[in-house]
């Protein structure tokens, strides 16, 4: 091979190096752009979920066979380094439901709930001082090991069924 053909060899390589940059820029362009898409949507589900679960709250203030009087929905504390909200918080002067919305649920999020948000609303809510405090969560999809743990913390489960709502609230704990 010759000088000559050694560098328009070499040139050819690296004009195929350029355009599969400019290839992968693009790529990478498009699955931003479909990550984005897919965060929206996913988005909207929970909006959706969160929707449905506080209309039929709003409705009918019962859980865990206890009826409530108020109905607070997305109960926010924030801070510079804090910040805890639960979807729905049913009350009636001397008990509470916290009750958080979520298409599917997750395992560790049942934990969470029970083990850490329940500290974080202890702390951040002090009006509720002496109140019951019962835990629920609601949503559209739960796999056996949400349910399982659930059960485990006495957490009231509340599902979607047709255009209302169904509260599986057997062995609900009082946190207090």
């Amino acid at each position: 091979m010759t000088d000559e053909e050694l560098k328009e060899q070499v040139a050819a390589t690296v004009r195929e190096v350029q355009k599969t940059e400019v290839q992968l820029r693009e790529t990478e362009r498009l699955v931003a752009e479909l990550a984005k898409q897919i965060g929206g949507i996913d988005h909207n589900i929970g909006h959706h979920a969160e929707q449905f679960f506080q209309d039929a709250f709003a409705d009918k203030k019962v859980f865990g066979g206890i009826e409530y009087d108020d109905i607070i929905l997305n109960m926010t504390y924030r801070d510079k380094t804090e910040e805890v909200e639960f979807d729905i918080a049913l009350e009636n002067g001397n008990s509470i439901a916290l009750i958080e919305v979520k298409n599917r649920i997750r395992p560790n999020f049942v934990k969470e709930l029970a083990e850490e948000r329940i500290g974080k609303f202890r702390r951040y809510f002090p009006q509720y001082k002496g109140y019951a405090v019962y835990l629920g969560i609601a949503g559209f999809s739960f796999s056996k090991t949400v349910l399982e743990e659930a059960k485990k913390y006495g957490i009231g489960i509340i599902r979607q069924v047709g255009k209302s709502i169904v509260v599986d609230a057997k062995g609900l704990k009082a946190y207090r």
